[in-house]
């Protein structure tokens, strides 16, 4: 229905490969599921930073699975992962390198 509506209105799903752009995305982990959509806006060039509460308060070992993964991406990617508190991660593509004290 949203890509309906998003026609409709003129708006189309564009990727930093068509736009040239990068874009800071807010996704929460709500399932293990949600990897691999932040997976794909990693790989479209997006720098995604992801709450990991929701998951963790049904399945502790599936945000470690999760986190893991996503570490695992990273690296493959040569790509960046860093924490942003307890709550956060934050994963970056190849181009932009999260800077450590």
């Amino acid at each position: 229905m949203r890509g309906v509506i998003d026609k409709i209105i003129g708006r189309t799903e564009e990727t930093t490969e068509t736009t040239g752009e990068t874009y800071i995305k807010a996704i929460p982990l709500k399932a293990y599921e949600d990897v691999d959509i932040i997976k794909s806006e990693v790989k479209a060039g997006n720098v995604v930073i992801t709450n990991v509460s929701p998951l963790a308060k049904q399945n502790i070992e599936d945000v470690k699975r999760a986190i893991n993964e996503l570490n695992e991406y990273a690296i493959l990617i040569h790509g960046d992962i860093a924490r942003l508190g307890e709550e956060r991660v934050i994963l970056t593509p190849r181009s932009i390198k999260i800077w450590r004290a």
